[in-house]
């Protein structure tokens, strides 16, 4: 998935490049609003059961997108990233029984 938002990315001619690491972070802001958004429509602002929607999934998918390109743009692995916080909550589970950080 990273390789393929790097690549799209990349032909894109629309913004600067690189992008600020705070355009990217405040991009990242404004589609999880967006998705929180959706939720609370998907859910009748809490009244009601979620159930996924097309534009709830176009919301995640460009959330998605955006974490993607930050990663790319400061060069970080997102695998890698993932795998660190899996790592870090496994140990947590197994220490406190929750993944909180108990600060």
């Amino acid at each position: 998935m990273q390789q393929k938002v790097k690549y799209f990315n990349k032909n894109m001619s629309c913004h600067k490049k690189p992008m600020p690491v705070h355009a990217r972070l405040l991009d990242i802001q404004s589609e999880l609003g967006e998705l929180s958004k959706e939720h609370l429509k998907c859910t009748k602002y809490g009244t009601e059961n979620f159930v996924l929607s097309q534009d709830f999934k176009m919301e995640f998918g460009d959330t998605l997108y955006s974490l993607l390109s930050l990663a790319n743009e400061v060069e970080l692995n997102a695998e890698d990233c993932l795998n660190m916080a899996i790592q870090k909550y496994t140990q947590r589970l197994n220490k406190n029984n929750n993944m909180g950080s108990n600060n």
